[in-house]
């Protein structure tokens, strides 16, 4: 099999919500995303996705994707995509950096890969061990009566794992967590997420202040060795996110002991190539993990839930059904949700379509 044209589209994703608020004045009501299609001398086609969360989340805007494609595209033609270390050190060779470009490259491969053997994609990555995803939710940063409301109407829907926007006002913080425990239910997780907006004396004061409440701080720092100061200075244990961008970071963090827990973005690494090797040491070190996409549609969904359903479930925190964020949606065969939790179908590859009339033409062809 050899890639013999290459295709990327663009559409906005519009929040469900009033708007996706965190730390540092960061408010969002649409995403831009990009899917791209992988065709082969086969006929068979692969498809990716990704969708950077704003471009002050992390290195990656929506508007240099097509650059990025540009320096990308002319090497993988006549490539074979099942290759898929081949086509990621490929893409390596031709631009440092800029994981999140390479991202939908690596999806569309996998995608091909499991098409082609004729098998779900996380039968590829290790089979399935967890067939239901338990998923957790984001609570955007809002007023403590909001926040309530809207744990409430997740709870609601089942959901029994809150991931909490922190990152303003410490004290005000403190008390939005106090709430949310006071109103707590048997069996719930929560996670403060500051998104890099306290200093070190800030996480260790909130961290006693809230002793008594069960739950992970979650990148409180925004330098790495910030974090890593903070091992047995709290009592909380810590996960990391924004920190751990390449293979040898999350060495050095495990190596630290810098991390109970961490986040795995598919697109911080490019793709599920790398994501799987990082996926498998934090599972060899007994780290926690939640298995996510920054945004995106069902294709982003999809990818990140084949990798959480092959994830050993004693390492797997919970996931994210990043696709029912949006109001609209741009494909068909994404993961199904019910009652908190998120299930795969059996398709082969990663089992969605794009929607290609609410993609609309092309943005780039080679």
């Amino acid at each position: 099999m050899k890639i013999t044209g290459i295709e990327a589209y663009q559409a906005e994703l519009r929040y469900a919500g009033k708007a996706y608020s965190f730390s540092h004045g960061r408010k969002y009501t649409t995403f831009i995303t990009t899917v791209v299609a992988l065709q082969t001398d086969s006929g068979h086609v692969g498809y990716g996705e990704v969708c950077p969360c704003g471009p002050a989340y992390m290195p990656a805007y929506a508007e240099g994707f097509l650059p990025a494609l540009e320096q990308l595209a002319p090497l993988l033609i006549g490539e074979d995509p099942t290759q898929t270390t081949r086509i990621l050190r490929l893409m390596d060779s031709a631009l440092n950096g800029h994981e999140f470009a390479k991202t939908p490259i690596d999806l569309a491969c996998w995608d091909l890969l499991g098409k082609v053997a004729g098998l779900p994609v996380y039968a590829l990555l290790g089979g399935e061990l967890v067939p239901r995803v338990p998923l957790h939710r984001v609570v955007p940063l809002a007023s403590i009566a909001e926040t309530l409301e809207i744990l409430e109407q997740l709870r609601d829907q089942g959901f029994r794992s809150f991931q909490v926007k922190l990152g303003g006002n410490i004290d005000q913080d403190v008390e939005r967590m106090k709430a949310i425990d006071a109103s707590r239910r048997v069996g719930e997780i929560l996670v403060g997420d500051i998104n890099t907006s306290w200093r070190q004396d800030q996480v260790m004061r909130a961290s006693r202040m809230l002793s008594d409440v069960d739950f992970y701080i979650e990148q409180p720092c925004r330098e790495y060795d910030e974090n890593r100061a903070l091992n047995g200075k709290i009592i909380h244990p810590l996960k990391l996110d924004e920190n751990l961008t390449s293979v040898g970071e999350v060495r050095r963090a495990i190596e630290d002991h810098a991390m109970q827990a961490a986040a795995i973005k598919l697109s911080r690494y490019g793709g599920l190539t790398r994501s799987r090797i990082i996926r498998d040491m934090c599972a060899g070190a007994g780290i926690a993990l939640t298995i996510e996409e920054a945004w995106g549609s069902g294709i982003a969904s999809a990818a990140s839930a084949h990798l959480a359903v092959s994830t050993p479930p004693e390492t797997l925190l919970n996931g994210t059904d990043i696709h029912n964020y949006n109001s609209n949606q741009i494909a068909t065969g994404q993961p199904k949700v019910n009652n908190g939790f998120m299930t795969l179908s059996d398709k082969p590859g990663l089992g969605v379509e794009p929607l290609f009339e609410a993609l609309g033409k092309p943005v780039f062809q080679i």
